[in-house]
């Protein structure tokens, strides 16, 4: 009978001068990435409205776990609102607008945040969502002005213990990070999925654009400039609907 391997080895080689002074290839302890659970990645947020910014960070994270062949489930979790912001633009616009620029991508919604009376903390969808996968690996995608603002989180410090943060920097931003969480970053992929408590900081760039920035645009008469930010079946919601005149 044949069994279904549970585990990647991951076999890593640093460069050592030996004796000759020759950059000698040397092997590091063995990484073990476990396959026999799924891995739910989860990307938060107002989504107000959803922009490339939220999909590239999605698709990112989704074909970088697949090309390792692990199982991978990637969500938008869309919020009610965001503590640290204003009120967002009705519910059902944003599910609209969210279902139409993920009809073509294998991108589910998760809608148990949005529903609920603000403020939604992080702490407690997590808490749920170990409850529901507590065998499985849960990842929270975040930009790296999410991750400089962690420790105000309610909870802020238990999370990167209960659920595996990946961050991503935005092109030309830099962010001040508390030595809390600078303590727990790792470029190293094999290295985060293996160890709990890591945060992975994600060599790959995100494009730099905001919600905010696009609800501007479509205030100051911009439109024209939207398909450098939003997917076409989006902007014609937008349009359809009157959204976002008064921004």
């Amino acid at each position: 009978m044949m069994h279904k391997a549970c585990c990647i080895l991951v076999m890593k080689t640093v460069g050592v001068l030996d004796k000759h002074c020759i950059n000698t290839p040397l092997l590091t302890p063995v990484i073990s990435i476990k396959t026999d659970m799924t891995y739910h990645i989860y990307l938060g947020g107002s989504f107000d409205p959803v922009h490339h910014a939220h999909l590239q960070m999605a698709m990112t994270a989704f074909e970088q776990l697949s090309a390792l062949h692990l199982p991978v489930t990637v969500t938008l979790l869309p919020t009610a609102g965001n503590p640290f912001k204003g009120v967002p633009t009705p519910t059902a616009h944003r599910l609209a607008m969210l279902t139409l620029a993920t009809a073509y991508l294998p991108i589910g919604i998760d809608e148990r945040e949005i529903h609920e009376p603000p403020p939604v903390y992080t702490i407690d969808t997590v808490r749920q969502l170990r409850d529901e996968f507590a065998d499985d690996v849960l990842i929270y995608l975040v930009g790296q002005d999410s991750l400089s603002s962690l420790p105000r989180w309610k909870s802020g410090e238990q999370l990167p213990d209960l659920v595996k943060f990946w961050a991503f920097d935005r092109v030309g931003e830099t962010k001040s990070i508390d030595p809390s969480i600078s303590a727990r970053l790792t470029d190293d992929l094999a290295q985060f999925l293996s160890d709990d408590g890591l945060i992975y900081q994600d060599p790959s760039s995100i494009a730099a654009m905001s919600s905010s920035h696009i609800r501007q645009l479509i205030a100051d008469g911009k439109a024209d400039t939207l398909t450098d930010y939003l997917h076409p079946a989006v902007i014609d919601y937008i349009d359809t609907h009157q959204l976002y005149q008064d921004s």
